[in-house]
């Protein structure tokens, strides 16, 4: 009887130890697939902030990019429209106004060799000394040629001792005439045209800036 419930005792002992093993190895298993499916969350959530960050960062670069290529064309059409102001001014025979706010009309040529024409609208006239029937005269001394001559200084703006007259003519209107003239060292050059008004004198009609001297006053 002894030996029979010692080896039924060892017979429980073994299975229990054989139940306790397959337990552990199952609790292993599990443990495992848990430490496994925390890894694979890990990664993913960390994979995830990642992509997130990445995408920020490529947002804030395109951002930028944009700005920056919005201020590049700003800038690009602020320097065109300085360029072609100046154009647009002439074309447009548009209005300006000098520092003493003499309203000045500025326009282009037909003729190759003006730069632009210049009308201002506050001329005024140069009081003129004659008397009786008015004579245009185109000599020297003569009171009619010195008033012309006063009247194209004060249009080009120019000194008595500054400005050469390379021609001084009848415009073939028999009221008008026209000079060509320059500062001495012919960095400035224009044709003027004057008109007499009557009983009052000599008054600018129109300059023209001229690009060069040679056959202009011919």
């Amino acid at each position: 009887m002894a030996k029979e419930k010692q080896e039924l005792n060892s017979r429980r002992m073994k299975r229990y130890s054989d139940n306790k093993r397959k337990m552990n190895r199952i609790l292993n298993v599990m443990i495992a697939i848990v430490f496994t499916l925390i890894v694979i969350n890990i990664y993913f959530i960390v994979k995830d902030d990642e992509e997130d960050e990445v995408a920020r960062e490529d947002s804030k670069v395109e951002e930028l990019k944009e700005h920056e290529d919005s201020e590049e064309l700003e800038e690009q059409d602020g320097k065109k429209d300085k360029e072609e102001e100046p154009n647009n001014l002439q074309e447009d025979n548009s209005s300006i106004h000098d520092e003493n706010n003499d309203e000045i009309i500025v326009s282009t040529s037909s003729d190759a060799n003006v730069e632009k024409v210049i009308v201002n609208n506050n001329w005024q006239v140069t009081p003129t000394r004659q008397t009786g029937e008015h004579v245009s005269a185109f000599e020297e001394g003569h009171v009619d040629y010195e008033e012309k001559l006063l009247t194209i200084r004060n249009a080009v703006e120019l000194q008595e001792d500054n400005i050469i007259y390379w021609s001084v003519r009848n415009d073939g209107t028999g009221k008008g005439a026209v000079a060509v003239v320059s500062s001495k060292d012919q960095s400035e050059k224009y044709r003027v045209h004057i008109k007499w008004i009557e009983n009052a004198g000599w008054i600018p009609i129109k300059v023209e800036i001229l690009k060069k001297i040679d056959g202009t006053y011919k």
